[in-house]
């Protein structure tokens, strides 16, 4: 007597020996469950049968109850961890089908970075959260079903979860976007760098525990610039910080910057930018004669 019906267009393999050895339990109620097999067009079917016993009403619907959880747990992982990843690869190819296959690729990899992080940034998305919710709507599925087609049902009955992962690809789009504003940026200010006249051989960037940023020679003298005014690190949530510390370095043109004091720390963002900007000019220094001095100011 068959119980229920599983769909596939993938290996089979796995959802097989994970239905073998939960249907063990079975075997301990007087009952055998045997796993057959057929293909129907694209797809592989794995049907599970009652092969033994004089069954009642009840005792059917208890293992069938049974058999639905197991499946139900099965197929939510084997969707959760695999199915995802060829989810979010159609949605990419089928809605940013203009960019090329790289910036896809690109794309795909950022997307699962996030899918990574849902347990910390969207928890109601989480992993634990997206295998519980798929599986609560597999069993209210075949509460009126005999089978299921796996690809059909994440088409169909997955909706509210396909729109998820369609807002994770958006959001994997906006920050690779972002990447590419942030690449360009930083080439057209090495540009500048690379033609700009070198003012002095070296610079010390310095802040103190007032918030200040001053650049200084190699004597400690504070060089003058007009952008270098007035500019504390408290003003810094204003995006017009970054850059015109970045753009009184690049007016000096040094060959060689350094970076003193861990409160620099706490501007990682800027201290990234000036590496990318100057790159192999900077070094960070966290304990000599002008760290001492900016703590002790």
């Amino acid at each position: 007597m068959k119980l229920l019906s599983v769909g596939l267009n993938d290996t089979t393999d796995d959802v097989r020996t994970r239905l073998q050895n939960d249907c063990i339990s079975l075997n301990k109620e007087g009952f055998r469950i045997a796993l057959d097999e057929i293909i129907k067009g694209d797809y592989r079917f794995i049907g599970c049968n009652v092969i033994e016993g004089e069954l009642s009403f009840r005792n059917y619907e208890r293992i069938k109850n049974l058999l639905k959880n197991q499946v139900a747990n099965i197929l939510a992982e084997l969707i959760v961890m695999h199915e995802e990843k060829k989810i979010i690869k159609r949605i990419i190819e089928q809605n940013y089908y203009y960019f090329s296959q790289l910036e896809r690729d690109e794309i795909y990899c950022n997307a699962i970075k996030l899918l990574k992080c849902t347990d910390i940034i969207d928890p109601a998305f989480s992993y634990n959260a997206r295998r519980d919710n798929v599986a609560s709507k597999i069993l209210e599925y075949l509460d009126n079903h005999h089978e299921l087609v796996v690809e059909g049902f994440i088409n169909f009955r997955l909706k509210d979860y396909r729109e998820k992962l369609v807002d994770l690809v958006d959001k994997a789009v906006d920050d690779f976007m972002m990447e590419m504003e942030y690449k360009e940026f930083i080439g057209v200010l090495r540009y500048f760098v690379d033609v700009q006249e070198t003012r002095t051989e070296e610079v010390h960037v310095v802040i103190d525990n007032s918030g200040t940023y001053k650049v200084l020679d190699n004597q400690g003298k504070a060089i003058s610039s007009q952008y270098l005014e007035n500019c504390t690190i408290s003003s810094f949530s204003d995006i017009n910080y970054e850059d015109l510390l970045i753009t009184a370095l690049i007016t000096i043109a040094p060959y060689s910057i350094i970076l003193h004091n861990d409160n620099f720390n706490g501007i990682s963002n800027v201290v990234e930018t000036i590496n990318n900007v100057f790159e192999g000019r900077v070094i960070t220094c966290n304990g000599c004669e002008f760290c001492l001095k900016s703590v002790e100011s």
